[in-house]
């Protein structure tokens, strides 16, 4: 019943998870392509990330470790720290730690050798991005009891953002998807405890794997990552999202699918091949989903893992949205 505790958290903190959730992938689309409808679908689907985040980060346990977060397949990493130093004072280090790069602008020379048209065209917008970034290029938020504080560190520090060999970079960036190639991205996020005075530090950064394909759908309607061993999937549904933790004592994972066949239809699915790949219900939970009629939320259990499904219909496109999370004791 752990990952039940997990799921009924306080708002103050599915807020702050939201905001984590968000920013996961937000520093891959800041030199992606527009956004298009595939892309608010993943967007719209880290909102569900709240449901897994791992207790540690409220804890009073500071998580020097990194620990590793894959969403779609790309790897992120967080820890948690603390401090007595106030949130601005915080943020001003940070800012200081990851100094902006030198920019330039990409001139018509450059844009000549560009052939692809649409390309060329995001380049050109480009200029006015790069115009906005020669006077700030980190992104901060502050208030008396919460710090958010966000910037790419490039693997070359000496880059000039719009030169020709940053437009080489870019280009290829654009070909693969490899942004975790150019640059990484950091978070930090600075929690006031009102108690202790204490301010919590949560530092956040992308792995060089980030790749943006994985935020966009395969041959078959699939986004990046993996189904949750064990776990009957829909048929014909698609994968929008896939988040997978390691943390002190579990793993956590989940999984959240687009499809069809109804509210109803997807419930006895789940209900019938649940049972037959062993997984088990839980007569305590059971009793309290029917007494709410929340029968589209199921629980079950099975030697040393949690798994919750919750299915639900898009109210704007009709489609039945599935969320799969899963916990696996380490030892078990």
């Amino acid at each position: 019943m752990r990952l039940i505790k997990i799921l009924s958290c306080r708002p103050v903190k599915a807020f702050i998870i939201c905001i984590i959730s968000f920013t996961i992938i937000w520093f891959g689309m800041v030199f992606g392509p527009d956004e298009n409808s595939v892309e608010a679908k993943v967007f719209e689907r880290l909102t569900f990330y709240t449901k897994s985040m791992p207790q540690y980060l409220f804890d009073d346990q500071i998580t020097s470790k990194p620990r590793k977060v894959i969403v779609n397949g790309n790897t992120s990493y967080l820890t948690v720290g603390k401090s007595k130093d106030d949130i601005s004072k915080i943020l001003n280090f940070y800012a200081k730690r990851y100094p902006p790069q030198p920019v330039g602008k990409i001139d018509d020379a450059i844009l000549k050798k560009v052939n692809d048209r649409k390309l060329k065209q995001c380049m050109i917008n480009m200029n006015e991005v790069l115009e906005c970034m020669s006077e700030s290029q980190h992104f901060r938020m502050e208030r008396d009891d919460f710090g958010f504080f966000g910037a790419i560190e490039f693997h070359n520090a000496d880059l000039t953002l719009g030169s020709e060999k940053f437009v080489e970079k870019y280009e290829k960036a654009m070909t693969t998807g490899e942004f975790g190639k150019i640059g990484t991205g950091r978070i930090v996020i600075a929690l006031k405890n009102p108690g202790t005075q204490d301010t919590r530090i949560i530092n956040l950064w992308t792995d060089r794997d980030f790749n943006l394909k994985n935020f966009l759908p395969d041959t078959k309607g699939d986004m990046g990552g993996k189904d949750i061993p064990g776990v009957p999937r829909y048929p014909g549904s698609r994968r929008l999202l896939a988040i997978e933790q390691e943390n002190t004592l579990t793993y956590d994972t989940l999984v959240s699918y687009e499809g069809g066949g109804g509210v109803v239809g997807n419930i006895l699915f789940y209900h019938s091949r649940m049972e037959d790949a062993g997984w088990k219900t839980d007569l305590i939970f059971e009793k309290v989903i029917l007494e709410q009629s929340m029968e589209n939320f199921m629980f079950y259990t099975r030697k040393g893992r949690e798994c919750t499904i919750h299915i639900q219909e898009d109210e704007n496109t009709g489609k039945i949205v599935t969320t799969i999370t899963n916990r696996e004791m380490k030892n078990s």
